[in-house]
């Protein structure tokens, strides 16, 4: 069963049985006639002949003219109206008189022993960039998952062929990708510049980490990253002079958490539905409509606590909207002396955490980094992950991210 060929057991068994006079097309091909045309509903084959008299030795290079033999090859060389066309091509075989060598004549293009153009192949792959699925390109191509999946793993893509000794600026964030014994998370690298995928690594632990990215990088001027400390212990304990970036979402959700958090409670308090005007309270104040504006006064002028809860939150926003970290240091005392007048623990908690983030926040505004395309990345792998139904091949969800994105 070793050569067994599921496009030749079609042909010779069923296709064969429609002939047609003049197929839906017909392909021009360099010393190849067409005799004859087959077409049923998925399916275009055509059975073709060498008109070849001279071939090249595969050994030595000679020109030679010595016909041995016919040898028949089954060939998928396109795909056109959703119907795979089906070459059934007779070869010629010469044999070499200086080294008594057989070759046979190439006249498609096709690579090794593949039963399949390399255009063929390069066009079933491009289906990948898409949304989806080995096995939904494999039904769409008329071929087996593993089929695809070798030639996937075999081709080398200009996606995944990066130069990691040039890159200055990364961003770095964990993905659930592929579960796994020792780990749930996986550690994704992303070029900051470029917005493409460096890395995914099989885990998220500080050692690993740390002993990878000291391996292939070096010379990195700037870390994005979220508020997680062992990521920040990394950047400075392998590159003493970058720069950490901490993620502008990561820092105002801290505030927007202490004012939802503040909210629930005063509702809870008061014995009202927590829910309700969530959305109009949570939204910044100048993306509302006039009509909006005008409930939000309504609402706040009915509870002082609310209103200076909201107060406080809208400027977090403003504080975090600074063009540049002087204006956000110069703001940053009026925000902490209202926290602190009205004694408004959960922003204080909020406050004292960015406070740790200090010197990585006032980064944030003079460097024009963050961490949104790593979550527009992340958002592309869970929903590969998704589709897929889950990965077990971390190297190959590597690739096909890679190759999907950059």
């Amino acid at each position: 069963m070793k050569n067994y060929n599921t496009v030749k057991k079609y042909f010779e068994s069923i296709l064969i049985n429609y002939p047609c006079e003049k197929a839906t097309l017909s392909l021009h091909i360099d010393y190849v006639k067409i005799v004859k045309s087959y077409e049923d509903k998925s399916y275009i084959g055509l059975e073709a002949i060498s008109t070849s008299t001279e071939g090249v030795c595969k050994h030595c290079g000679q020109v030679i003219s010595r016909f041995k033999q016919y040898k028949t090859t089954y060939t998928t060389v396109a795909k056109f109206n959703n119907k795979n066309i089906i070459v059934k091509l007779k070869k010629k075989m010469y044999k070499c008189p200086d080294c008594l060598t057989c070759s046979t004549e190439k006249l498609l293009d096709c690579s090794g022993r593949n039963q399949k153009t390399n255009s063929f192949i390069r066009s079933m792959l491009e289906y990948l960039k898409e949304t989806m699925s080995f096995s939904a390109v494999a039904r769409l191509h008329k071929v087996s998952v593993n089929n695809v999946i070798r030639h996937f793993d075999k081709v080398n893509l200009t996606e995944t062929a990066i130069d990691r000794t040039k890159i200055k600026n990364i961003s770095v964030d964990e993905v659930r990708f592929v579960k796994q014994k020792y780990a749930n998370y996986q550690f994704v690298i992303i070029d900051s510049d470029k917005k493409i995928v460096l890395d995914v690594l099989p885990t998220r632990q500080q050692k690993y980490v740390k002993d990878y990215i000291s391996k292939h990088y070096s010379g990195i001027e700037t870390f994005t990253q979220d508020l997680w400390r062992p990521y920040r212990n990394i950047a400075y304990g392998l590159f003493p002079t970058t720069k950490v970036i901490a993620d502008r979402f990561h820092v105002v959700r801290q505030f927007m958490w202490a004012f939802s958090r503040t909210r629930i409670a005063l509702a809870k308090e008061q014995k009202k539905a927590t829910n309700k005007n969530w959305r109009l309270l949570t939204k910044a104040q100048k993306d509302l409509s006039e009509k909006g504006k005008q409930k939000l006064e309504q609402l706040l002028a009915e509870d002082p606590q609310l209103h200076l809860a909201h107060r406080a939150k809208e400027m977090a926003l403003e504080l975090y909207r600074c063009r540049n970290s002087q204006s956000y240091l110069e703001l940053l005392p009026t925000f902490k002396e209202l926290i602190d007048s009205n004694h408004l623990l959960e922003f204080q908690k909020a406050y004292s955490s960015t406070q740790n983030w200090h010197d990585e926040i006032v980064n944030m505004f003079d460097y024009p980094y963050s961490n949104g395309s790593m979550e527009r990345i992340n958002r592309a792998i869970k929903q590969s992950k998704n589709v897929a139904f889950g990965f077990t091949n971390l190297s190959r969800a590597t690739k096909l991210i890679q190759y999907r994105i950059n």
